[in-house]
Parts: structure tokens; sequence; C-alpha cells
């Protein structure tokens, strides 16, 4: 895959394809092949994505999250400074 760890996608050697050069079937299905493990491997921005390990904030914070409506949503500082949340049946 060619993407490096800032995410960045960059085409595998040989391309771009310079104009009057034959496109090969073996040079195509290779880049295609590459393009399409990336997007595999991708996060879909709109969520439909679900993640397959740890996710790595690495000292980055979340922003503009929704305050929690379900058990196992994270909790936002907003939410969690009103008090007005319960705990195993308990209000705080």
């Amino acid at each position: 895959m060619s993407r490096n760890g800032s995410g960045i996608y960059s085409l595998p050697a040989g391309n771009p394809v310079v104009t009057g050069t034959t496109i090969s079937s073996a040079w195509a299905n290779s880049t295609l092949s590459d393009i399409a493990n990336s997007l595999t491997q991708s996060i879909a921005s709109d969520g439909q994505t679900t993640m397959a390990g740890n996710f790595n904030m690495g000292t980055y914070q979340i922003n503009n999250m929704a305050d929690p409506t379900l058990a196992q949503d994270a909790v936002t500082l907003n939410y969690l400074s009103a008090g007005t949340y319960t705990i195993n049946g308990g209000a705080f």
C-alpha cells in the first residue's frame, strides 16, 4: 500500500502514465489493486466503517462530539461537568 504515516496516498512507481505510453494490463491491474487496497484500509467519513483495532489519537483531541445518549457512547467534558447523569441507576 502506498500510503504514508500521515495518510497521504502516492501512486506506485511508474505512475502517472506519460502521454504516448502504451498501458499494459500488468501495470494497470497492479496500480488499481494498490488503489483498491488503500481504499479498503480507509475509514469512511460517513461512519459506515467500523474500527478493526484500537484508534490511537496520538495525544490529539476529538472535537465537536455530541453528548452521549447510549451506554457505550464517549462522554464529553460538558456532559460530565453538568453532573446530570446516572451510574447503575443512581443519580450523581
